[in-house]
Protein backbone atom coordinates (compact mmCIF):
# COMPACT_ATOMS: atom_id res chain seq x y z
CA UNK A 1 0.00 0.00 0.00
CA UNK A 2 2.94 2.48 1.09
CA UNK A 3 4.62 1.41 -2.28
CA UNK A 4 1.35 2.38 -4.68
CA UNK A 5 0.81 5.80 -2.72
CA UNK A 6 -1.79 3.95 -0.48
CA UNK A 7 -1.35 6.14 3.00
CA UNK A 8 -4.24 5.53 4.33
CA UNK A 9 -4.11 2.05 3.59
CA UNK A 10 -0.67 1.43 4.49
CA UNK A 11 -1.50 3.04 8.37
CA UNK A 12 -4.34 0.78 8.94
CA UNK A 13 -2.59 -2.01 7.90
CA UNK A 14 0.66 -1.09 9.57
CA UNK A 15 -1.86 -0.13 12.95
CA UNK A 16 -3.39 -3.80 12.50
CA UNK A 17 -0.06 -4.98 13.32
CA UNK A 18 1.23 -2.85 15.84
CA UNK A 19 -1.64 -3.72 17.85
CA UNK A 20 0.00 -6.88 18.28
CA UNK A 21 2.61 -5.72 20.15
CA UNK A 22 1.83 -6.81 23.35
CA UNK A 23 1.38 -10.50 22.47
CA UNK A 24 4.86 -10.62 20.27
CA UNK A 25 6.90 -8.16 21.61
CA UNK A 26 7.90 -4.59 20.56
CA UNK A 27 11.37 -6.12 19.28
CA UNK A 28 9.30 -8.48 16.89
CA UNK A 29 10.38 -7.83 13.08
CA UNK A 30 6.72 -7.16 12.40
CA UNK A 31 6.72 -4.07 14.78
CA UNK A 32 10.03 -2.93 13.77
CA UNK A 33 9.30 -2.32 10.41
CA UNK A 34 5.55 -1.84 10.96
CA UNK A 35 5.51 1.65 13.15
CA UNK A 36 7.91 3.21 10.69
CA UNK A 37 5.37 2.77 8.13
CA UNK A 38 2.63 3.62 10.10
CA UNK A 39 4.55 6.69 11.32
CA UNK A 40 5.04 7.95 7.77
CA UNK A 41 1.52 6.92 6.71
CA UNK A 42 0.37 9.41 9.83
CA UNK A 43 2.95 12.21 8.53
CA UNK A 44 1.82 11.51 4.44
CA UNK A 45 -1.83 11.91 5.93
CA UNK A 46 -1.24 14.98 8.52
CA UNK A 47 -2.95 12.79 10.77
CA UNK A 48 -1.38 14.14 14.47
CA UNK A 49 -3.97 12.00 16.55
CA UNK A 50 -2.61 9.21 14.54
CA UNK A 51 1.06 10.29 15.19
CA UNK A 52 0.00 10.58 18.72
CA UNK A 53 -0.91 7.67 19.10
CA UNK A 54 2.07 5.98 17.87
CA UNK A 55 4.34 7.73 19.80
CA UNK A 56 2.44 7.03 22.84
CA UNK A 57 2.81 2.94 21.94
CA UNK A 58 6.74 3.59 21.65
CA UNK A 59 6.56 5.56 24.89
CA UNK A 60 4.64 3.51 26.94
CA UNK A 61 8.09 1.01 26.70
CA UNK A 62 11.03 1.46 29.09
CA UNK A 63 14.18 2.39 27.07
CA UNK A 64 16.19 -0.70 27.57
CA UNK A 65 13.10 -2.90 25.90
CA UNK A 66 12.75 -0.66 22.73
CA UNK A 67 14.80 -1.52 19.47
CA UNK A 68 17.49 0.85 18.52
CA UNK A 69 15.91 1.07 15.54
CA UNK A 70 12.53 2.30 16.79
CA UNK A 71 13.98 4.82 18.62
CA UNK A 72 15.55 6.53 16.07
CA UNK A 73 12.45 6.44 13.97
CA UNK A 74 10.55 7.70 17.07
CA UNK A 75 13.40 10.73 17.05
CA UNK A 76 12.65 11.40 13.00
CA UNK A 77 8.58 11.34 13.99
CA UNK A 78 9.22 14.04 16.33
CA UNK A 79 12.05 15.71 14.21
CA UNK A 80 9.08 15.93 11.82
CA UNK A 81 6.67 17.20 14.66
CA UNK A 82 9.22 20.58 15.61
CA UNK A 83 10.24 21.53 12.26
CA UNK A 84 6.41 23.37 12.59
CA UNK A 85 8.05 24.66 15.73
CA UNK A 86 10.52 26.94 14.50
CA UNK A 87 14.88 27.11 14.72
CA UNK A 88 15.32 24.07 16.79
CA UNK A 89 14.39 21.58 14.23
CA UNK A 90 17.13 21.65 12.02
CA UNK A 91 18.95 20.47 15.56
CA UNK A 92 16.75 17.84 16.34
CA UNK A 93 16.51 16.57 12.55
CA UNK A 94 20.30 15.94 13.00
CA UNK A 95 20.29 14.46 15.70
CA UNK A 96 17.50 12.53 14.41
CA UNK A 97 19.41 11.81 10.34
CA UNK A 98 22.64 10.45 12.82
CA UNK A 99 20.70 8.42 14.94
CA UNK A 100 19.30 6.85 11.99
CA UNK A 101 22.53 6.39 10.28
CA UNK A 102 23.67 4.51 13.31
CA UNK A 103 20.66 2.39 14.17
CA UNK A 104 18.18 2.13 11.40
CA UNK A 105 18.77 0.64 8.26
CA UNK A 106 19.45 2.11 5.12
CA UNK A 107 16.04 2.31 3.72
CA UNK A 108 14.70 4.51 6.82
CA UNK A 109 17.96 6.59 6.55
CA UNK A 110 17.14 7.78 2.86
CA UNK A 111 13.19 8.33 4.47
CA UNK A 112 14.71 10.35 7.13
CA UNK A 113 17.22 12.59 4.43
CA UNK A 114 14.72 13.55 2.24
CA UNK A 115 12.52 14.62 5.59
CA UNK A 116 15.64 16.56 6.67
CA UNK A 117 15.15 18.29 2.94
CA UNK A 118 11.70 19.04 3.21
CA UNK A 119 12.62 20.94 6.01
CA UNK A 120 15.59 22.19 4.95
CA UNK A 121 13.96 23.68 1.55
CA UNK A 122 11.38 25.27 3.87
CA UNK A 123 14.26 27.05 5.75
CA UNK A 124 15.25 28.09 2.39
CA UNK A 125 18.76 26.21 2.61
CA UNK A 126 18.95 24.90 -1.11
CA UNK A 127 22.26 23.51 -0.58
CA UNK A 128 22.01 21.57 2.62
CA UNK A 129 18.54 20.29 1.05
CA UNK A 130 20.13 19.09 -2.36
CA UNK A 131 23.07 17.58 -0.26
CA UNK A 132 20.43 15.04 1.42
CA UNK A 133 18.28 14.36 -1.41
CA UNK A 134 21.05 13.18 -3.42
CA UNK A 135 22.29 10.99 -0.33
CA UNK A 136 18.82 9.49 -0.47
CA UNK A 137 19.20 9.11 -4.22
CA UNK A 138 22.39 7.59 -4.22
CA UNK A 139 20.79 4.86 -1.46
CA UNK A 140 17.32 4.47 -3.33
CA UNK A 141 19.48 3.45 -6.57
CA UNK A 142 21.85 0.92 -4.33
CA UNK A 143 18.86 -0.45 -2.86
CA UNK A 144 16.54 -0.54 -6.24
CA UNK A 145 13.86 1.33 -4.27
CA UNK A 146 11.73 2.35 -6.69
CA UNK A 147 9.12 4.38 -4.35
CA UNK A 148 12.30 6.41 -2.64
CA UNK A 149 12.96 6.81 -6.57
CA UNK A 150 9.45 8.36 -6.92
CA UNK A 151 9.48 10.38 -3.80
CA UNK A 152 12.63 11.67 -4.90
CA UNK A 153 11.57 12.57 -8.21
CA UNK A 154 8.57 14.18 -6.88
CA UNK A 155 10.68 16.50 -4.26
CA UNK A 156 12.80 17.25 -7.24
CA UNK A 157 9.87 18.04 -9.53
CA UNK A 158 8.44 20.42 -6.77
CA UNK A 159 11.71 22.56 -6.28
CA UNK A 160 12.12 24.77 -9.69
CA UNK A 161 15.12 25.58 -9.44
CA UNK A 162 16.94 21.94 -8.25
CA UNK A 163 20.35 21.26 -9.47
CA UNK A 164 20.61 18.13 -8.00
Amino acid sequence: AAARRQPENALHHARAVLGQATAIGVGHECIRWGWPLAARGAAELDDPAATRDLLALLDGYPPGYLPLMLRAERDLVRARLAAGGGDQAGDVFAAAVSGLRELSTPYHLAHGLLDQAQHFTAQDDAEAAEQAIAEAAGIAERLGCQPLLDRIAGMLHARPHSRA
